[in-house]
């Protein structure tokens, strides 16, 4: 889950929404990292999940679906959004869970 947050982050940095909205590669891959994501936190166990309830798994796990599901009309500038506003601090929930 790290990993691809982290690569997410990579993809899109020092991009501006714009060059983001514009940039169908970028998007597609962006789109897999959530997919990765969100199939990662939904193969965790549940009694992992509820040990870590700060952690929006649900989310996680419901942005991956509606992704899949949707892939005909993804809401671009709404992932824009999560890389910007959910995935920093996701991340580091993600690695305060990591054995030191």
């Amino acid at each position: 889950m790290i990993q691809a947050v982290e690569r997410a982050q990579r993809l899109t940095s020092g991009l501006s929404e714009a060059e983001f909205i514009s940039h169908e590669p970028v998007q597609w891959a962006i789109f897999s990292q959530i997919v990765i994501l969100g199939e990662a936190a939904g193969r965790l166990d549940r009694m992992f999940q509820n040990a870590h309830p700060d952690v929006p798994w649900a989310s996680i796990t419901g942005m991956r679906h509606r992704l899949v599901q949707e892939y005909d009309s993804v809401d671009w500038v709404r992932v824009w959004k999560t890389l910007q506003n959910d995935l920093p601090p996701l991340l580091q929930q993600l690695k305060a869970l990591m054995p030191d």
